[in-house]
């Protein structure tokens, strides 16, 4: 007996590494990547990039590095031109033109993409003074003081003609939805996500367990995003990556609590001693029987799929509007940067695939209990999947009016909350048993 328990502790210990690996592993990577990518070149935000640019006696530039016909179109008033596919065919810092040299290069492009090639490539010539502007003209016009903009906060085409930056006026009720969302609905779902993790605090069942690691996560999230529009009013990288990745791991968790309780508590697939809820569809049992499992042979089928899915955000186009308008008196800018669509579109996909691939390896060659080691890879894998797809949906079809962007996700996000009040309650006397579940 005694064997036994430490066998089920030792098992239970190293489910907590390997999932504590996967976290900490998936944390880390895209914050290497960001370094690798964005770290090689000094970077500039837009306000310090005009502070700079309308200093006395100033020797900054700021040029975009756009293609003639889009800098022709419309770019920043008093912006100059020297397109990217110019400054990458440079193979000296002799054949910079005459007009740059001696001076401070602040680089802009659409995203702040480009940008940064194009400035990690003049560094390497050995041109010293060269910036990259971050979030590019998605940023820049994201940081404009008023409506009407000055010198460097205003269009201006290749006829000399001077326009304003991209303004949206907000209807009423858009205005209405927008403070409801922000200030209604996020601090509902965040308290009452906290008090569910609060109400699961000591429960030892492997899925209500999970379920309350998906709430804290949650918790979490939507604080760091708090603070980032509060203190940062949205120009923070990090406390976003911070709140994406809170909220993929909430989904990861969630979907192990769901496997865990179905598993545990319906289909009795992993209980030795006990009938599986699958018999009567399998006729035969693994269990009994020398003879596949239905259920395992079923998520042969269901993980592929799944794999497929997870690169359906490869194909969507970049989403590079920025826009500004008035809310109740506050300018207020509604942009996607580009950096969170890298994350959506790029990361969480390959991260998906990779976690569904290993889940799948695990049942296909794994002989000896796989479920446990594959529920978890399979969990690892859904939440990014789950979060990049579901900012992906959202942001493909509001992308001419980001509002509706924000507040479908808010909305959505109550929804899963209080959908999780709701089975607990329906559930509760069942649920909050003790009862002997092999962990």
């Amino acid at each position: 007996m005694t064997q036994t328990k430490n066998n089920i502790q030792t098992d239970v210990c190293r489910k907590r590494i390997m999932v504590l690996s996967i976290a900490l592993i998936g944390f880390l990577v895209p914050l290497a990547l960001y370094w690798l990518i964005y770290g090689q070149v000094a970077i500039i935000t837009p306000p310090d990039a005009k502070k700079l640019l309308l200093m006395e006696n100033s020797k900054a530039l700021l040029i975009d590095i756009r293609s003639t016909d889009e800098f022709d179109s419309a770019h920043i008033d008093g912006a100059q031109h020297w397109s990217a596919e110019e400054m990458l065919s440079l193979k000296s810092p002799d054949q910079i033109p005459e007009q740059f040299h001696h001076k401070t290069l602040l680089l802009i492009c659409n995203a702040g993409i480009s940008s940064n090639t194009a400035a990690k490539h003049l560094t390497e010539l050995g041109v010293e003074k060269v910036i990259s502007v971050r979030g590019g003209m998605q940023g820049w016009i994201g940081n404009v003081s008023s409506p009407e903009g000055g010198v460097f906060d205003r269009y201006k085409s290749a006829s000399g003609e001077i326009s304003t930056f991209p303004i949206r006026i907000s209807p009423l009720y858009e205005k209405v939805l927008a403070v409801a969302s922000g200030f209604g609905v996020k601090p509902g779902y965040t308290i009452l996500s906290l008090i569910i993790a609060i109400v699961l605090w000591r429960s030892k069942s492997p899925d209500l367990a999970a379920l309350r690691w998906s709430m804290i996560f949650f918790f979490l999230g939507e604080n760091f995003c708090a603070v980032n529009y509060f203190v940062f009013t949205d120009k923070s990288y990090f406390l976003e990556y911070l709140h994406s990745f809170g909220m993929l791991l909430s989904f990861g968790f969630a979907t192990y609590a769901i496997f865990e309780g179905i598993d545990r508590r319906i289909l009795m697939l992993s209980e030795p001693n006990k009938k599986c809820a699958a018999l009567g569809l399998c006729r035969k049992c693994i269990k009994y029987e020398n003879i596949p499992c239905g259920l395992k042979r079923t998520f042969l089928m269901i993980i592929p799929a799944m794999i497929l899915i997870a690169s359906i955000p490869f194909c969507a186009d970049w989403n590079r509007i920025s826009y500004n308008t008035m809310i109740f008196g506050t300018f207020y800018n509604y942009t996607h940067s580009i950096i969170y669509q890298q994350f959506e579109h790029l990361y969480c996909p390959i991260a998906a695939m990779f976690f569904l691939i290993v889940s799948l390896l695990i049942l296909l060659f794994k002989k000896i209990d796989p479920l446990p080691m594959a529920k978890i890879f399979f969990a690892a894998g859904i939440g990014p999947l789950g979060f990049g797809m579901f900012r992906s949906i959202f942001a493909g079809m509001y992308s001419q009016n980001m509002l509706w962007f924000n507040f479908w996700e808010e909305v959505t996000e109550l929804l899963f909350i209080v959908g999780v009040c709701f089975i607990l309650w329906v559930f509760r006397q069942s649920l909050f048993k003790t009862i002997d579940i092999k962990q």
